[in-house]
């Protein structure tokens, strides 16, 4: 435990020596899908229980706004969509990158990317935690969050991808994740996700 401590610590004190750090490893391709679906159950875990433990089920009206919370009373079905969303996002970035005269290879990809879904994780449990005691600390905690994540995954792609500059690596992240909105918007209308929510059949 401690040093997957260490890590995260260093992940946040010095992200571009982490990255070659994990990129070091050189883990075989299914030790990597294993580590991913592994870190996918756990947000999807994490993400669904407030709103499942305190009511066991998503308020209608929340739900009739956000038609997607739907999901969280799925969590198979939730699962299959993060996983498939992560390993979509992994292939988009490293193929994209590739054409933008990155280098690298998919499964240093694959660790870096997987290691930040795990510090998310971790994140998330501590933001669970505190919105138990203060919700206000929990909110302004998960803005923090949300900076500090984006700056962390500029450098771990630019350092994926041999990238020279967190610029480029920016601009490769707006171009995939408009690719990504759209398709993931495609796949939910396909589920059935509609602005009633999701419908059952």
């Amino acid at each position: 435990m401690n040093i997957w401590l260490e890590l995260a610590l260093d992940t946040l004190r010095d992200p571009k020596e982490t990255a070659q750090k994990i990129m070091g490893w050189n883990l075989d391709r299914s030790t990597l899908y294993m580590a991913l679906f592994a870190v996918a159950a756990i947000n999807v875990l994490l993400a669904s229980a407030p709103v499942i433990l305190a009511t066991g089920e998503v308020d209608p009206e929340l739900r009739a706004a956000l038609p997607i919370l739907g999901l969280l009373e799925r969590p198979l079905i939730f699962f299959a969509l993060v996983a498939g969303t992560l390993v979509v996002m992994i292939q988009a970035l490293y193929w994209a990158g590739r054409a933008m005269g990155g280098q690298g290879s998919l499964g240093e990809m694959m660790a870096l990317l997987i290691w930040l879904q795990a510090m998310r994780a971790m994140a998330q449990f501590i933001i669970l935690a505190l919105g138990l005691i203060t919700p206000a600390l929990s909110m302004l905690a998960a803005l923090v969050l949300q900076i500090v994540a984006l700056w962390l995954f500029l450098h771990f792609l630019s350092a994926a991808l041999r990238f020279d500059s967190l610029f480029r690596a920016f601009g490769l992240l707006i171009a995939v994740a408009a690719g990504l909105v759209l398709g993931l918007m495609l796949i939910l209308s396909l589920m059935g996700v509609s602005a009633g929510g999701l419908t059952h059949v």
